[in-house]
């Protein structure tokens, strides 16, 4: 393999990559990028053998091969280098590196024991703009299952029913759901997508613009466009069927600035007890944050507020509070309140494309 390459490009393309690229002992193999010579350019792929990714760069070829070198290794070289161009050259499991001012010799592995990234056929493609996917998989990350005990609660829920996609999470105490529009489509679909993965789609989305293209097959997920292709597995099982957990009755609805209820829980944070807790007294156009520390001390803070129906107070995990927060687009956040014991439910003001439901804790 010979080619000449833009650095700023590889860099790029390397930064993408190399987030895939498993620290294994056992297989040296997949700690590797593959750099291949490809439709008139380069493409470097990277597997952690749930998740791979490919990702095609411009490049001048002299000679077409391939060669499968450390990633850690030519990433912290490169970003250290400031040439506009530089020449890679394989030779004999050796990678050459070249510019105007440096020159290195990197030792790499046999590219017949890198592992094959599965193709999926790409059939029933779905356009969806970067941006949407982006916000959708962000508004809910949160409220995955941290553990692998039930592993279709440690992914997010997709849901593609027409013009409309369903985005949730729930870990049991607490769940969100966004929903939002892609355009025309006569596509159903359902499935779940491992957390891993959407962390690497919405890094992805951030250098990303306009439209990518899913394809969903029985086990696995394939989300491209012109520089890049996603590849992972599904999460196997049936995801709960968590709408009936959403209360569709309410008994008080309180409305409060979420800038400066954001502050107040954060700050009541600092003197929550061993279970994160604040104590929150909705009353009329006062609302009460209490929180107390045998080893810290205490705070009550008194923030404005408006309450329809009568008042009512409610203990909860300030964490799982900030978390459905941050989400709400709104200047105002809209607080139901269900009952006694039941959950608490957040939505943005007149918006009805985003929910967080929290459970209450015991007091």
């Amino acid at each position: 393999m010979h080619i000449i390459i833009n650095l700023q490009k590889l860099n790029t393309a390397i930064k993408n990559v190399e987030r895939i690229v498993s620290k294994n002992i056992s297989l040296p193999i997949l700690n590797t990028i593959l750099i291949k010579t490809e439709k008139g350019g380069a493409r470097l792929s990277a597997t952690n053998l749930e998740l791979g990714l490919n990702y095609w760069v411009g490049a001048k070829i002299e000679k077409e091969g391939e060669i499968a070198v450390p990633a850690r290794i030519i990433s912290s070289f490169l970003s250290n280098i400031n040439d506009e161009k530089i020449t890679l050259i394989a030779e004999n499991n050796t990678l050459k590196i070249s510019s105007d001012y440096y020159k290195t010799k990197v030792l790499c592995f046999d590219t017949k024991d890198f592992p094959i990234i599965p193709k999926v056929k790409r059939e029933n493609i779905i356009k969806i703009n970067s941006l949407t996917l982006k916000n959708g998989l962000l508004s809910v990350i949160d409220s995955t299952l941290m553990s692998e005990t039930r592993p279709e609660l440690a992914g997010i829920y997709i849901n593609i029913n027409g013009n409309k996609i369903e985005f949730a999470a729930t870990d049991s105490f607490r769940l969100s759901e966004k929903i939002t529009s892609i355009g025309t489509n006569n596509l159903k679909k359902q499935f779940i997508i491992p957390k891993n993965t959407s962390i690497e789609i919405i890094r992805l989305m951030d250098g990303s613009e306009g439209d990518v293209n899913l394809t969903v097959s029985d086990n696995q997920i394939v989300i491209f466009n012109e520089d890049f292709e996603l590849i992972s597995r599904l999460v196997d099982g049936h995801y709960p069927d968590y709408k009936k957990i959403i209360p569709d009755k309410t008994v008080s609805v309180a409305r409060f600035n979420k800038a400066n209820f954001e502050k107040n829980i954060r700050t009541a944070g600092i003197f929550s007890s061993s279970i994160y807790d604040v104590k929150l007294k909705v009353n009329g156009e006062k609302t009460e944050i209490n929180a107390q520390n045998n080893d810290r001390g205490e705070l009550v803070a008194n923030i404005p507020s408006e309450l329809k129906n009568k008042p009512f107070e409610v203990l909860l995990n300030y964490n799982y509070l900030l978390d459905g927060l941050k989400n709400i687009p709104t200047e105002n956040v809209i607080m139901h309140y269900t009952g006694d014991g039941s959950p608490l439910l957040l939505k943005p003001e007149n918006q009805n494309d985003y929910v967080y439901l929290i459970m209450p804790l015991r007091s």
